[in-house]
């Protein structure tokens, strides 16, 4: 689904945790399909203003029980926070070092498969701050805009570019099914979010699929 998941920040900025992966038609994605246990990719990010400092992250794939059952687990190498992701690829929480979750998502959060040029979906989300025990009504417009030839530090890909936009944020992320990663993030907060304004882009520049 950046800047640190410990700001708790309820616009995309951890979107660039997102994975999994998919079969591939030429134009589509049909279903989320899971990395393996031990897969690591690294990311660099490049942040102005509410973002804060650049940063090189390494994103870790492993796995956590979530309500009872098993999920998978994308852990940040920076401050040690993770996303749970359900089996269809939805984020279902952000939780700490110690695996206690610190905020969720109800309905669960994520890429709306199958992913196709062209197809559009608006979903709307409950995110649950779990220390303050705010809770944040907060809206996703998202499209797949196209499927870019996109070349990064850690090679080339094909990557559905899919935008996302709500009042206080537009979130652009290339992702490449076939791999399971955004390749290429271009996320703005405009005035009035919650965080304040900034923006960030960012590179895959590393990428490590366990078999």
């Amino acid at each position: 689904m950046a800047t640190s998941i410990g700001k708790l920040c309820l616009s995309a900025s951890v979107a660039a945790l997102f994975a999994g992966c998919a079969s591939v038609a030429t134009q589509e994605a049909a279903t989320f399909h899971p990395q393996a246990t031990g897969s690591t990719w690294q990311m660099s990010y490049r942040n102005t203003g509410s973002f804060g400092k650049d940063a090189e992250v390494v994103v870790t794939r492993g796995e956590a029980t979530w309500q009872g059952s098993k999920v998978g687990k994308m852990t940040r190498s920076d401050n040690g926070m993770g996303i749970l992701i359900l089996p269809d690829g939805k984020w279902a929480a952000v939780v700490g070092r110690d695996g206690t979750p610190v905020m969720t998502y109800e309905p669960p959060i994520g890429y709306e498969y199958p992913l196709k040029v062209g197809k559009s979906w608006d979903t709307r989300h409950k995110v649950t701050n779990l220390a303050t025990k705010a809770v944040v009504d907060y809206r996703y417009s998202c499209t797949v805009e196209a499927l870019d030839r996109v070349t990064v530090r850690a090679g080339t890909f094909d990557a559905f570019r899919i935008a996302c936009e709500n009042e206080h944020s537009r979130n652009v992320w290339w992702y490449d099914p076939a791999h399971g990663v955004n390749v290429k993030v271009d996320n703005v907060r405009k005035p009035g979010a919650p965080e304040g304004v900034g923006s960030q882009k960012g590179e895959l520049v590393a990428l490590n699929l366990a078999k």
